[in-house]
């Protein structure tokens, strides 16, 4: 799903340590602090993290593997997901720093 962004964003495939440690980690961030506005609550934003990364692994996955079965199918989600466990750290680092600022607790009153 983001790898398919960033190609119609920037025309073509960008670097993988790119894809994965300053893209999806900069849109997943932006996405969840937008959830946790709107929910005004920050516990939000861990779940959304969480659910957008499975989504993003399932798309790949069945894209990659969908010709293989279930059992490879589910077998790389898995694997996927937890290749993707430090790009999500950042993405956690980001998200609740964003929201613990004094201006985000005035402002949209995220608790």
């Amino acid at each position: 799903m983001f790898k398919d962004m960033a190609f119609y964003m920037f025309g073509h495939e960008i670097d993988p340590f790119l894809q994965l440690f300053v893209f999806e980690p900069i849109v997943i961030t932006i996405i969840a602090v937008l959830v946790a506005i709107v929910t005004k609550k920050a516990w939000t934003m861990a779940l959304v993290i969480i659910l957008l990364n499975i989504i993003d692994n399932a798309i790949d996955v069945n894209f990659l593997f969908g010709d293989q079965g279930i059992g490879t199918i589910l077998g790389q989600n898995v694997a996927f997901f937890f290749s993707n466990i430090f790009s999500m750290f950042y993405e956690f680092v980001l998200s609740f720093l964003l929201a613990g600022l004094p201006f985000m607790h005035k402002k949209f009153g995220i608790a």
